[in-house]
């Protein structure tokens, strides 16, 4: 074998080893390609869970008269309550285009005891007349309620957020 020959095989296998190296493996992300897959994902079932809660905390009686600013105690008795307590949620079809993502729940909870004054927050706009009637006269309903919810996420940065809550169709 001529040395020419010799040096052209040389180069070769050197040339192979190191496009083989530059070669990136398929098999494993890079952290930037699994932050980018991740913050194509939509919201995680445990963000939406908490979430849920929290709407469903929201749901508040307020006194109807404000305490007077002279009355010492009245300022404990004058605090908002909650009116129902959560008891599971249940996700349904999700929805995702761009930064925004639509998320059906299924919401079920419990009236708490009744207090008197006006009901506001949360899921009042699901409660019907006769339920905000009877729920502040002392009589709330009983059982299991199931609310149908639509939450809808925006995207801030790599973290989804719930911006919007509203009745969703029950199907």
């Amino acid at each position: 074998m001529s040395i020419c020959r010799v040096a052209v095989i040389v180069v070769a296998v050197m040339l192979m080893a190191c496009t083989e190296k530059s070669k990136p493996d398929r098999s494993t992300k890079t952290e930037v390609e699994k932050a980018e897959v991740e913050s194509e994902l939509p919201p995680r079932e445990d963000e939406i869970a908490e979430d849920c809660v929290a709407f469903v905390r929201a749901t508040k009686v307020v006194p109807a008269q404000s305490p007077k600013a002279d009355c010492v105690n009245c300022a404990a008795v004058a605090e908002a309550h909650e009116v129902l307590a959560f008891q599971e949620f249940q996700a349904g079809k999700v929805s995702c285009s761009g930064d925004t993502c639509e998320v059906a729940v299924t919401i079920r909870a419990t009236f708490k005891p009744a207090a008197a004054g006006a009901i506001s927050g949360g899921l009042t706009a699901w409660l019907s007349p006769e339920q905000r009637t009877g729920y502040l006269q002392g009589n709330p309903p009983t059982g299991q309620q199931i609310f149908a919810v639509k939450v809808i996420y925006k995207r801030s940065g790599k973290e989804w957020r719930a911006v919007e809550f509203d009745k969703a169709d029950r199907r």
